[in-house]
């Protein structure tokens, strides 16, 4: 079973919008399904290489990124597979996940229970990738991503990884190295009947067939059941010198029966204040005070719906509408955003990228709405990288308001 979530970080996505500011996006159901593009939250842990899915991710069958270690454990409630079988029904499937600076294919190989993990009940769709994974994806540090899922690109046959058995028929067993997920798998037995063979946990067993599977028995050929609907009968039958430990050709494999073509790009949440914080739970932008400023949500004199009151801002405090990940300056064409004072004064405003800023503007500001554009090209030719947009108060003390603070694409 996955260890415990490391929490540290920040990000949002867009597939074909810009934002993702509710707990849940049009592409992704309760049950994990997402037939486009779809908003996933990250975070990491040190994954073995045996998982709650019970397959040892470095079997010289599987594709080269998942003996690398590219894979993560699901959220539990998302356990059934994109397709909403069974719990386990995901244990193999590959995503594609994009962040702000890579995309790769990822593998399910381990659960990331409810239990102890308020992060994986949920709230949103959600993967703890490894180590590995997270490294190769510059993510996971509970930031945003875009998936997809995909087939996984393997060559070859299904295999079978024998985890247990005896001399009595039982087997227990996972399949590896198939291309789709695997709703149902059967096994012909000894009188030519096909029986269906238990899900277990994250696994697969047999419940004692000694006329197939003991000593004595012919093995069995297994019929297999795609979560897409295509069902492929294997060539080869499982002997009993197959023993606990080794790695069996089914001798068949699933083909792409729903082929994708629409790539999938991650974009930060445009929206940093707009009727609340731009992102997604427990990944938004934020407010962060200093100088004895004080900022709160409000929707009393507001432009429209709710905004942000900073109040007090003295003079020479300020504060950060920050984002935890920094994005590319590029991103964004500009910053735009509403302020009022209840009195006259000045702001300073500039993006920024974990303080330092990009060139200041001075803005006067007072009772009456104002509207401020940057272009952020212009404003920020020396930095490469933004996280956030920094305001402090070079005139006297003031009670700030701030509404639909948004980038422009």
């Amino acid at each position: 079973m996955r260890a415990i979530l490391i929490l540290l970080g920040l990000v949002a996505a867009a597939c074909s919008a810009e934002n993702s500011d509710a707990g849940t996006d049009d592409t992704t159901t309760s049950t994990g399904v997402a037939d486009g593009c779809g908003s996933v939250r990250l975070t990491e842990y040190a994954a073995s290489s045996t998982g709650w899915c019970e397959y040892d991710r470095t079997l010289a069958v599987l594709p080269q990124f998942v003996q690398d270690g590219l894979t993560f454990a699901i959220a539990e409630p998302y356990d059934g597979s994109s397709y909403g079988g069974q719990p386990g029904e995901s244990c193999g499937e590959c995503w594609e996940v994009s962040t702000i600076h890579e995309t790769r294919i990822v593998t399910v190989h381990d659960l990331c229970p409810i239990e102890g993990n308020p992060l994986c009940a949920g709230g949103h769709f959600h993967f703890d990738l490894s180590g590995e994974a997270a490294d190769a994806l510059e993510g996971g540090a509970l930031d945003e991503a875009v998936t997809r899922r995909v087939p996984c690109p393997v060559s070859g046959n299904i295999h079978i990884q024998i985890n247990d058995r005896n001399e009595w028929g039982y087997v227990r067993l996972q399949f590896v190295n198939h291309r789709i997920p695997i709703r149902q798998a059967e096994y012909r037995n000894a009188a030519g009947a096909w029986i269906a063979v238990q899900r277990s946990g994250g696994a697969w067993q047999i419940l004692d067939d000694a006329e197939t599977f003991a000593a004595a028995g012919p093995g069995g050929v297994f019929r297999l059941t795609s979560a897409q609907g295509e069902i492929v009968e294997g060539t080869n039958a499982l002997p009993y010198d197959a023993g606990m430990g080794s790695v069996f050709d089914v001798g068949s494999q699933f083909t792409d029966q729903e082929p994708l073509t629409k790539a999938c790009e991650f974009v930060p949440p445009a929206d940093i204040y707009v009727d609340g914080f731009g992102g997604i739970p427990q990944v938004r932008w934020d407010i962060n005070p200093w100088g004895n400023a004080s900022a709160q949500e409000t929707d009393k004199g507001c432009y429209e719906g709710s905004c942000l009151v900073v109040a007090p801002l003295p003079q020479w405090a300020g504060f950060h509408l920050y984002y935890r990940q920094a994005f590319p300056t590029s991103t964004f064409a500009s910053l735009s955003l509403r302020l009022r004072a209840e009195s006259n004064g000045q702001l300073n405003i500039a993006p920024s990228n974990d303080g330092v800023r990009c060139a200041e503007t001075l803005v006067d500001v007072g009772p009456t709405w104002n509207q401020l554009t940057l272009d952020i090209a212009t404003v920020c030719a020396g930095l490469t990288q933004l996280n956030g947009i920094t305001m402090d108060n070079p005139s006297q003390s003031m009670e700030l308001r701030l509404d639909d603070v948004r980038l422009i694409r």
